[in-house]
């Protein structure tokens, strides 16, 4: 998948949206007797006995479904897809990367796009259990290279320690060559042949010759939508454009090269399985007529990988896409689905040769999880008629596993796609998951007396002083108005330790008026953000001291990041969708203590200096001179809304990342424009926009630096 972030997150607080498209379908499927509404007997190839048809105390409902299967051939191959059963991908980990330096380490890129979670044996149990057979682990390596392409011995240990979480676990292991598409790695197309084969090969040598003792149930996967990155039809293959045949033709090579570099490497690597996939790992990239599937040495060890995320406009397009849709319809909406799966059926499963769908889901739009739940129960149980295994790509937007604290946050979903996945659960499952419970962020805390209630007073810079050290827990109450469906943000704290300054948030969200709990012992966000480089913390001694100051400090940041209507339209400015959010802590003496209840939401919006100033800032070793602003810019508003919050970071992060995306003009409301690009260039103003803009921004929302822009003598 390819990086888009929501905007109303922090750039470097909040985990990445990845974003990628699937092959788009101009004609719907047009045969009325594959369409098929609810009916009462349940799909014949899942094992029911999991989960039952109601969850969330009759909140939802999952759809019992009858799709009639196609023949599936019985090979030791299409066994062995079968065998995977269910897959999950731990998406925006180990497949993160930094190429614009603001990481600052080399393995604190793991935690960079997911809000700081380093992956845990827990986390991958928690999948195990749950009825998932399959791990995909994306891995994005030219972070972790030198410049002869040489791993790093510590980036290969951590892989394997990982791949290790879930082997031990019995399940399978889907490894990758992620996101290394880059004219400087990888680019499938002729001019740049040579320069890929060199890379891909050497790194994949690598790689193989690590994992070479492992048994089947590790698999490669060559590349992840390969593309031609930039290009109109980077997303969109044309199977008539003569770039897109060079690609296809490039990718066909590359696969080969990939292939026989792991079969001479020794090991099982002489009949692993490969998976390998077209051009953008699309339906159309994979059944064109120009891809060819690589020669082996030995039969039947090749896997057809695709993404699918269908319909587009209900499971993959972003709420600002004029295709953007909040429902599905079982009885009307399947026709990309069926036309898709049925596609790569007829291409390849009924001619023995197994497909897994590598990337599905439907992202989270306003709490819309009635329809995410039949759109993943139908996608699955189509996909399990036609022999084809999937596996659920998981980030922040299509989030099911709550990694803070390995919950899962749609247990309804998890139940959907185990209902209608082929193959069937290990008994010893049952036991656990029978009853997966639903996990959201909120929690009612009614019970509390209003007068053990300490709530925090906005302060004049911006946070809220309770009066009393914080301790233990403190909560979030939301007061939605009329129109409006979720909201998220944080309780943040910018403590000083050692030297250091960090940034740690408490993510809050709910979708309803309610009082939300935070559990001051676990944070979701950890940042060290003294360096113009900020970097995730992970040492567990750094952050159990963090966590031991935070509860004596007596103020805190509260943030409001993100809400949407009822409709799944964002609300901007976020504060405006409540009328009132607060935060208190709880009296340990049941005193009367109570100061004020009104709203206290603390953004990070923060009146910007348009006058003529000059003064010094002391910071660590810098000395800052602020500058005049010229008429009609305003610095660190890079997406010209007339605020100055860490959306403005976020977008100068997205236009470095992507520029092709984020840094062009246009019709995207997303792209950073022209006033833009000035507002954005608030670090030593006139080198341009540099992720020294981002970072100064985020300093500025901490009260790190007093005014914008400034310059570094």
């Amino acid at each position: 998948m390819n990086i888009s972030i929501k905007k109303g997150c922090s750039a470097l607080l909040a985990a990445l949206t990845l974003f990628t498209s699937a092959t788009s379908f101009s004609d719907r499927y047009a045969d009325a007797a594959a369409k098929t509404s609810a009916v009462s007997t349940p799909y014949s190839g899942a094992d029911l006995t999991l989960f039952s048809s109601n969850v969330g105390a009759g909140t939802y409902t999952i759809p019992d479904l009858n799709i009639p299967s196609k023949n599936i051939p019985d090979t030791e191959s299409i066994s062995f897809v079968k065998d995977m059963r269910l897959g999950w991908n731990l998406g925006n980990t180990l497949d993160a990367i930094d190429d614009t330096g603001w990481v600052g380490s080399e393995m604190g890129i793991e935690t960079c796009w997911n809000g700081g979670y380093k992956t845990s044996k827990e986390m991958i149990d928690t999948v195990k259990a749950a009825g998932f057979n399959t791990v995909r682990i994306p891995v994005s390596w030219h972070n972790h290279v030198d410049g002869s392409y040489n791993i790093t011995k510590q980036w290969m240990d951590r892989v394997q320690e990982v791949v290790d979480y879930a082997i031990d676990d019995g399940m399978y292991v889907i490894l990758n060559v992620h996101h290394d598409n880059d004219l400087k790695y990888m680019y499938p197309d002729s001019a740049h042949y040579q320069q890929s084969k060199k890379y891909m090969t050497t790194v994949w040598s690598q790689i193989a010759s690590r994992f070479k003792d492992y048994d089947n149930k590790l698999i490669f996967e060559t590349m992840n939508e390969p593309r031609l990155v930039g290009h109109q039809n980077e997303w969109w293959i044309n199977p008539s454009n003569s770039d897109c045949i060079d690609a296809v033709k490039t990718i066909n090579k590359l696969n080969q090269d990939i292939l026989d570099t792991i079969r001479s490497s020794g090991g099982n690597n002489g009949t692993r399985y490969v998976a390998v996939p077209g051009y953008d790992c699309s339906v159309d990239g994979a059944t064109n007529e120009n891809f060819k599937i690589p020669a082996d040495k030995v039969q039947n060890r090749i896997i057809v990988a695709v993404h699918a995320y269908l319909p587009y406009g209900f499971a993959l397009a972003e709420e600002s896409d004029s295709q953007s849709v909040r429902n599905f319809n079982i009885n009307t909406d399947t026709g990309e689905i069926q036309q898709a799966l049925d596609k790569v059926y007829d291409k390849y499963v009924s001619k023995g040769i197994p497909v897994y769908v590598g990337e599905y889901g439907a992202r989270d739009k306003g709490g819309n999880v009635q329809p995410r739940i039949d759109c993943a129960a139908y996608f699955t149980a189509f996909a399990s008629s036609r022999g084809i295994t999937c596996c659920w790509w998981d980030d922040i937007s299509f989030m099911l596993l709550d990694r803070s604290n390995c919950t899962w946050k749609q247990p309804e979903i998890v139940q959907a796609i185990n209902k209608y996945a082929r193959g069937s659960v290990q008994s010893t499952i049952v036991t656990t998951v029978s009853k997966p419970p639903v996990v959201t962020t909120t929690t009612t805390t009614t019970a509390v007396p209003d007068s053990n209630k300490l709530y925090g007073k906005k302060t004049s810079d911006g946070k809220v002083d309770f009066g009393s050290p914080i301790g233990e827990s403190a909560f979030v109450e939301v007061k939605f108005g009329s129109n409006t469906n979720f909201m998220n943000g944080c309780l943040g704290f910018s403590p000083s330790i050692g030297g250091k300054n960090y940034w740690v948030a408490y993510v809050w969200e709910t979708k309803k008026s309610d009082t939300i709990g935070i559990d001051i012992n676990a944070p979701k966000q950890i940042m060290d953000v003294t360096a113009e480089e900020a970097a995730a913390v992970t040492d567990e001694d750094t952050i159990a001291k963090l966590i031991a100051d935070i509860k004596q400090q007596k103020s805190a940041i509260l943030q409001a990041w993100y809400a949407s209507d009822k409709s799944g339209k964002q609300i901007d400015p976020a504060e405006s969708g409540a009328e009132s959010i607060s935060a208190y802590i709880i009296s340990s003496n049941g005193a009367a203590q109570t100061t004020t209840s009104e709203a206290t939401t603390t953004t990070t919006t923060i009146a910007t200096a348009t006058s003529t100033t000059v003064t010094s800032v002391s910071t660590s070793a810098t000395t800052i001179v602020t500058t005049e602003a010229p008429e009609n810019i305003k610095y660190g508003d890079a997406n010209c809304d007339g605020q100055i919050d860490l959306a403005d970071a976020v977008l100068i992060m997205q236009s470095l990342a992507n520029p092709s995306r984020y840094g062009i003009s246009g019709d995207n409301e997303k792209h950073i424009t022209d006033l833009g690009k000035k507002n954005a260039d608030c670090f030593n103003t006139g080198d341009g926009v540099t992720n020294n803009d981002a970072v100064t921004i985020q300093k500025y929302c901490l009260h790190l630096i007093d005014a914008l822009p400034y310059k570094e003598i």
